[in-house]
């Protein structure tokens, strides 16, 4: 950066200051310590000499001082509110893992249920066909059955014909 030579006055005194900053922040800070001269030499009585510009720096200090202290607070707030939202994002994320996983339980948990009824309608299934097969196979003994029955009666009703016939 440019090296400025700037003039200046402070409480009618002339200065030059070599600096890299812009003529334009030197001079603010130039009205900035006016300000504070012309402070102490209104509120004090005949004060001469180098004293108006120690109290203007004692003043200016004493404002840096408790801006740098304002300043330092707020640097722990920021950190404090820093750490405090880094916490709330990991319980968030957190919070939001055990929704998808509890969204993810509830599917299992349903298709687990779905699987069970299923299972239970298989066994219900298989235990009918079981009967079917065992009622299927009644009936074929009980046709065997009327067979011999039908075929009975038939020798039957042949016999009592023989025997209306003999007669």
């Amino acid at each position: 950066m440019a090296v400025n030579k700037i003039n200046f006055t402070i409480n009618s005194r002339q200065y030059t200051v070599v600096a890299e900053e812009t003529t334009e922040y030197i001079e603010k800070l130039c009205e900035h310590i006016n300000e504070k001269v012309q402070n102490v030499l209104r509120d004090g009585q005949n004060i001469m000499g180098e004293r108006p510009l120690v109290l203007a720096a004692l003043n200016i200090c004493d404002e840096y001082y408790k801006k740098s202290e304002e300043c330092e607070a707020l640097h722990e707030t920021v950190k404090t509110l820093r750490d405090r939202n880094r916490r709330l994002n990991d319980t968030a994320e957190n919070l939001q893992d055990e929704l998808d996983e509890t969204k993810s339980g509830q599917i299992s948990i349903d298709e687990a249920a779905m699987r069970a009824e299923v299972d239970d309608a298989n066994g219900k299934l298989s235990d009918a066909n079981n009967q079917i097969k065992f009622l299927e196979g009644q009936v074929k003994k009980l046709e065997g059955k009327i067979k011999d029955l039908e075929a009975r009666d038939k020798r039957r009703e042949q016999d009592f014909l023989d025997l209306i016939d003999k007669q």
